[in-house]
């Protein structure tokens, strides 16, 4: 908008100049008469103003395109606007999504498969859970074992993904965390075992998966 109130702010003072000197050229042929001692003076005027009527023709004819190229852009933007607007809700939505996808990224996410759960085994016996789990990205299961009336208890992970399979035991002790890398599967199974040969045993346990 700055730029067409200059571009009409320089037309009027154009159309100014020229109309001081249109009238400064009628006085000063109006005193001077026809005399033939002022003819080419007067020649020489009205060539003057000739060439900046000229010019101003010119400079109209060149600048008069201005406006409608504004409000053409205008237009445009207003259009662009008008298609492209999102709301709070929306830009919330999107933003809420690549949180989301940035976290699964580093691993930020969790989803506990079994939650403080106490499980009773016989001597030399193994607990796992049906249905299997399953996993959409790659990860890692934590399988903290909180409480347990044995030393050593063996957490086993089962799974075939990829071409891979794999089958891994890690023995803890009460407070300690088995951890083991997952890939995406549908038939993850997690089994806690007792590990003494003659008595019986009771584990709590929770089991997370991170992604």
């Amino acid at each position: 908008m700055s730029e067409k109130k200059m571009v009409r702010r320089s037309v009027a003072i154009a159309l100014g100049i020229i109309c001081i000197i249109l009238v400064t050229a009628l006085g000063a042929v109006t005193y001077m008469g026809y005399s033939p001692t002022t003819t080419n003076s007067v020649t020489s005027l009205q060539n003057q103003i000739n060439q900046l009527q000229d010019t101003y023709n010119n400079y109209v004819a060149s600048h008069h395109h201005i406006d409608s190229e504004y409000d053409s852009l205008q237009s445009t933007y207003n259009s662009y606007v008008s298609t492209h607007r999102h709301s709070d809700s929306e830009y919330d939505a999107l933003q809420n999504q690549v949180s989301d996808l940035t976290n699964t990224l580093n691993l930020g996410k969790s989803t506990v498969w079994v939650n403080d759960q106490t499980i009773s085994q016989p001597a030399s016996s193994y607990t796992y859970w049906t249905p299997a789990f399953s996993a959409s990205y790659a990860g890692y299961v934590s399988v903290w074992v909180q409480s347990s009336s044995v030393a050593g208890t063996h957490v086993k992970a089962i799974y075939s993904s990829h071409g891979v399979s794999f089958n891994q035991e890690i023995v803890v002790n009460a407070g300690d965390t088995a951890v083991f890398p997952i890939l995406p599967s549908s038939d993850i199974q997690i089994e806690v075992g007792n590990g003494n040969l003659i008595n019986g045993a009771t584990e709590t346990v929770t089991i997370t998966y991170h992604y």
